[in-house]
This record gives structure tokens, C-alpha cells and sequence, in this order.
């Protein structure tokens, strides 16, 4: 690697990491208004127990969590921790992919589909079903970028591919959504994520693709299997069931979400 990619990479990825802690302050905002069909551009940010609106200081991503030490600066009742690991997480999605794609101007498109892919997956683990909106968006603002940047690198391939798979990906989800309208299936909850898995697969070639598709039906079938055996142990201890099988269980009960976002992280390292 020569070292003018070295030292782009030395200012896009850290750049990466920390535009992905305001995209995930972003994202909070989207994982709790965007089920209950309120807008997420307004209101700002305010504290879900007492309603106040916060000031820019407590919106600031990590920082303020840790200065207010976990509590509403009015009510002072905790706020949760999955606020600024939410934001941690996007950051660290956001360095991996500009790492991944050696600080392309694509790298940005596949931010917007990880970004898109936490939002629908923390909906869905909250035991929510994701609207459409929030993977359309990510999605299409991931094409454009793609042919936009993809056309001026004349990477024509990556272009075509990931038109290619949002379009079978579609496909499928309008297939999958005519068999069961209201998603009552579990098996199918996140299913609005397979428009991300398409555009992202597409754009990676082949071999990225038969790699994230092989660790998608392993963790698929790993889910299910796992759900079932959590189920099994939560019937057996009823109220006792123990704290780690509460957290995980969510998880394993979202099977296609979480095999298409390991499906996703595994094709992107095969392609890197």
C-alpha cells in the first residue's frame, strides 16, 4: 500500500468514526419515533420521561452521557446505556466500512446501508416491526451515491451490481410481503432489510457475495435454533429466567435481521 492510501486512510477512517457518532445520536432518535409514526426531524431531542427538550450539550454523542453520568439533568431518572452504544456501535461500523472500501467515496454509500441496518435491527430486537421508510431511505440514498460516485471512478461493475441486487432484493421483499402482509411470521421480522442486504451484496462481487450468503443461512439457522431452545428453557423457569437469556433471546428471535446483518459485516471483510 503506498503511502499516499496510507495517509488517506489515516484521515478517512477516524473522519468515518466520528461522523458515525452524530449519524447514531441520529439513529436514537429514528429507533424510538420511527415505529410510533412520529416525524424525527422535529421536535429536538428531548428526555423520554419528563418530556424537557434538551439543550445542545446533553445531545452531544457519548460525552454527555458520561457527564450527566446516565441521568436526566431535570428528573434525574437513568437514561439507558443503549443511547451511547448505539452511537459507539455507528461509529465503529462507520471506520470498518471506510477501512473495508480503503476510504472510497463508496464507502459512504455502504455507511448509509449500516447505519440503515442498525436502525431496523434495534427497531425489530425492541420487538417493533420497522417501517419501510427507514431501509428505503438508506437504501436509496446508498444508490445514489454509488452511481454518482461510482460513475465518476467509472467502477462500473460496482455500479451495475448494486442496481442489480436492490432490484432482485425488492424483488423478494414484495414476494415475501404478498405471502404474509402483516408479518405475523417471526421468522420474517426485519424482512425490510433485505433492500440493504441487496444493494450492499451487489456492489461487492461474487465472492463476497457466496461468502455472506453461506454465514446468512449458518446464522439463520443458528437463530432459530437457539430461539427454540430459549423458549423451551423460559417455559421450564418461568419468571427466573436468567438475565442473559432476556437480552440474547430478542436477538435470536429476529433470525432474518441478524443473519442478514452478520451476512452483510462477513461479505463486506470477503470483498475488502
Amino acid at each position: 500500500m503506498s503511502s499516499d492510501r496510507i495517509s488517506l486512510l489515516a484521515v478517512t477512517i477516524p473522519l468515518a468514526g466520528v461522523i458515525g457518532l452524530f449519524v447514531g445520536s441520529f439513529l436514537n432518535v429514528v429507533i424510538y419515533r420511527a415505529p410510533l409514526g412520529l416525524s424525527v426531524a422535529s421536535p429536538r431531542s428531548f428526555c423520554p420521561t419528563c418530556d424537557r427538550q434538551l439543550l445542545w450539550w446533553e445531545n452531544v454523542p457519548v460525552v454527555s452521557w458520561v457527564a450527566l453520568r446516565g441521568r436526566c439533568r431535570t428528573c434525574r431518572l437513568p437514561i439507558s446505556a443503549r443511547y451511547p452504544l448505539v452511537e459507539l456501535a455507528t461509529a465503529v461500523a462507520f471506520a470498518l466500512t471506510t477501512w473495508a472500501w480503503h476510504g472510497n467515496v463508496i464507502a459512504a454509500a455502504y455507511c448509509s446501508l449500516a447505519a440503515a441496518l442498525i436502525a431496523v435491527a434495534l427497531i425489530e430486537y425492541g420487538g417493533q416491526r420497522a417501517p419501510l421508510s427507514v431501509a428505503a431511505v438508506g437504501t436509496g440514498l446508498a444508490l445514489v451515491i454509488i452511481i454518482v460516485g461510482g460513475g465518476w471512478q467509472h467502477r462500473w461493475s460496482t455500479v451495475a451490481g448494486a442496481v442489480v441486487g436492490t432490484a432482485l432484493a425488492g424483488t423478494v421483499y414484495a414476494l415475501v410481503r404478498r405471502q404474509d402482509p402483516e408479518c405475523v411470521d417471526a421468522r420474517e421480522y426485519g424482512r425490510s432489510a433485505l433492500l440493504l442486504a441487496g444493494c450492499w451484496s451487489g456492489g461487492l462481487g461474487v465472492r463476497a457475495v457466496a461468502v455472506g450468503a453461506s454465514i446468512w443461512i449458518v446464522a439463520y439457522f443458528l437463530c432459530m435454533v437457539g430461539a427454540w431452545a430459549f423458549a423451551r428453557q423460559s417455559l421450564s423457569v418461568g419468571d427466573a429466567t436468567p438475565t442473559l437469556v432476556r437480552t440474547v433471546h430478542p436477538v435470536l428471535g429476529a433470525p432474518l435481521v441478524t443473519a442478514i446483518a452478520l451476512g452483510m459485516a462477513a461479505s463486506l471483510i470477503a470483498g475488502a
